[in-house]
């Protein structure tokens, strides 16, 4: 039997972020955000949300304590932080499209575990549930399809 862990989620300290020329985000602690919960961010256009989203999958410029679980993800090559931290951009360089169920298997591919045809099989299943599974194939770049 898996036991959780008592660390269980993400914690951040004494986080910075930025650019070269201009750091965005200072000093950022943030108490452990649980696995299996929703959390929300927040803010003005401008105000590094993106910014820390890419900087959080070693997208950026970046320093301070960065932990998932038990794992130090500052101190992790980039390929093995790419295997536990996933950054899905809210809008794809132009003539890149995912269908709906790609971008799911994208955001789900940090779980690890299973292959490509059973994440396609677990999350088709997902969609079935939810009564959405119509949608597995449209396009978020088409107008009106979700």
């Amino acid at each position: 039997m898996n036991q959780m862990l008592s660390h269980a989620g993400l914690r951040i300290s004494r986080f910075e972020a930025g650019y070269p020329k201009r750091q965005i985000i200072h000093n950022l602690n943030v108490p452990l955000l649980p696995r299996g919960k929703i959390t929300v961010l927040l803010g003005p256009n401008g105000s590094g949300k993106s910014t820390l989203l890419r900087a959080l999958a070693g997208l950026g410029n970046a320093n301070g304590e960065l932990h998932l679980d038990d794992t130090k993800l500052m101190q992790l090559p980039f390929a093995k932080r790419a295997e536990q931290v996933v950054y899905l951009p809210q809008s794809l360089p132009a003539g890149m499209h995912l269908h709906m169920l790609e971008s799911i298997i994208v955001a789900q591919r940090a779980s690890g575990g299973l292959n490509s045809r059973e994440k396609e099989n677990e999350v088709l299943t997902l969609l079935r549930q939810l009564g959405i599974e119509h949608l597995a194939m449209s396009s978020p770049a088409a107008k009106n399809s979700w």
